[in-house]
């Protein structure tokens, strides 16, 4: 709300200035404009402690923002919420985060720049000698010394005037007594004679008294107006130092201005952009579809099949990706786990749509009560007396089983930068892990069964290619 100028007598130009004892020009009245050197200093220590009272809020506030994210960020960690529109709540947390640093600078700003500048200032124009501020003792001796010729001058007139009214008093009354003497019979001639002269020389008194008088307020008339410059010349240096102040003020007050106006911080844009594209890459789809590789329908299955005895056995591993299992075959000489094995057959039906067509048929057949690769493999040893043919979808096993132990070459080549968008925990030796929200680099594209080669913090290795997206 902005004031009227005329509701602010006490700061209006237009304020009349009435004689009488409040008048600047009255002997010492010019105090009043000396003790704002004094005001000033105080109002110095004001100003910063009301600057430093802001800065504590700002760090406070900054503080509490910390702590509420510290504490959802964990919060969300351990909830239920998954995929992306977990990142999106995190952006939330994040956004508190950027504000935080956004106040702390706040903080930092009102202390380092705006206190620190009325502090050198004040330290500047305000210096102390004796209980007593120098600059306000040096402007009240010039002013005693502008006002001293013309202070004589108006005790003389006081006086005169003093005199002349006690003379008029005195005549007055001297008179009232020669009526009343007149009008007695009871008083002597001597006496009457005596009342007579005393009017005389009271008229005679009231005469050279009124002539003192008149000389007095001649001589001070006469002074004034060296008197009044002399004054207006010490008063001119008072407000040009009050001027200083008032103006250093307004720069410090705007200069408060720019510290709190967090609108026009460079950095705020980001906080908001990123929030709003945090959200924004919320994808319900994509969530929807990372839950079910992961915990649902999609997850591959090592389905249980014939394996005939041998003294060498083998154990079939899992090593979950993207809810893919990478199954094991059997060997003829005992189960031998590949290093990057085929799908299931659940995962062979979502990519090759006339297998599944066949797999499909095999289960009515048998309504669902046999393995599907059963009759298959009872064929083969049946067929190769006993001994027992390469799983067709085994293609290239003798190439797996050649490369297990083998690690991954890097041949330097720079690569192209992805960021993780789920965690992973690596099952082999020469698979990598990540967590949400790494980057690192694909060094190959993605192969048949979904695995792509990629180097991460100078180690190469494999990588689920669904867990991660371009940057």
């Amino acid at each position: 709300m902005r004031l009227d100028q005329d509701t602010m007598s006490h700061t209006s130009d237009d304020a009349p200035v009435l004689p009488g004892s409040e008048s600047f020009w009255e002997p010492g009245n010019y105090k009043r404009t000396t003790k704002r050197i004094e005001d000033g200093e105080k109002l110095c220590k004001d100003l910063i402690a009301l600057v430093q009272e802001r800065a504590n809020i700002e760090k406070e506030y900054a503080k509490m923002l910390k702590n509420w994210s510290n504490k959802w960020n964990k919060h969300i960690e351990n909830g239920p919420e998954y995929g992306t529109t977990e990142a999106a709540w995190k952006g939330v947390c994040s956004e508190a985060d950027k504000s935080c640093e956004l106040h702390l600078r706040v903080k930092d700003n009102l202390l380092n720049e705006v206190v620190n500048s009325i502090k050198n200032w004040q330290k500047d124009n305000y210096h102390r000698a004796m209980m007593q501020l120098k600059e306000k003792k040096e402007l009240e001796e010039q002013f005693r010394k502008a006002q001293k010729p013309w202070a004589k001058l108006l005790d003389k007139v006081n006086k005169a005037k003093s005199d002349y009214h006690t003379a008029c008093k005195n005549e007055r009354t001297a008179i009232n007594q020669e009526k009343n003497a007149n009008s007695d019979s009871s008083l002597s001639q001597d006496q009457v004679r005596k009342l007579q002269d005393k009017v005389s020389k009271c008229a005679t008194s009231v005469k050279k008294t009124k002539e003192e008088y008149e000389l007095a307020l001649l001589d001070i008339n006469n002074y004034n107006s060296r008197y009044m410059e002399d004054m207006t010349d010490v008063f001119e240096r008072c407000q040009r130092k009050e001027a200083q102040r008032l103006q250093t003020f307004k720069e410090t007050l705007f200069s408060i201005h720019k510290c709190l106006n967090v609108s026009q911080d460079p950095q705020l844009p980001s906080i908001y952009d990123e929030f709003y594209h945090t959200v924004n890459n919320a994808d319900h789809e994509k969530d929807l579809r990372w839950w079910s590789n992961t915990h649902g329908v999609n997850m591959a299955m090592a389905w249980p099949q014939f394996e005939e005895y041998n003294s060498v056995k083998g154990g079939a591993k899992k090593a979950t990706a993207n809810g893919a299992t990478k199954s094991t075959t059997v060997e003829q000489s005992g189960a031998v786990e590949n290093r990057k094995s085929h799908e299931s057959a659940e995962n062979l039906e979502a990519i090759n749509p006339s297998t599944s067509s066949h797999f499909s048929s095999i289960k009515e057949n048998d309504n669902l009560s046999k393995n599907p690769f059963e009759d298959y493999i009872s064929s083969s040893d049946s067929d190769n007396n006993g001994v027992k043919e390469q799983n067709p979808f085994d293609e290239d096993s003798e190439e797996w089983d050649d490369a297990v132990g083998v690690p991954l070459e890097d041949t330097g080549e720079p690569g192209v930068p992805v960021k993780a968008l789920y965690d992973y925990e690596a099952a082999e030796d020469d698979e990598l892990s990540f967590k949400t929200g790494d980057e690192f680099e694909k060094l190959e594209d993605e192969d048949e069964q979904g695995w792509c080669k990629g180097r991460k913090d100078g180690r190469v290795g494999l990588y689920p290619a669904n867990y991660v997206e371009p940057l």
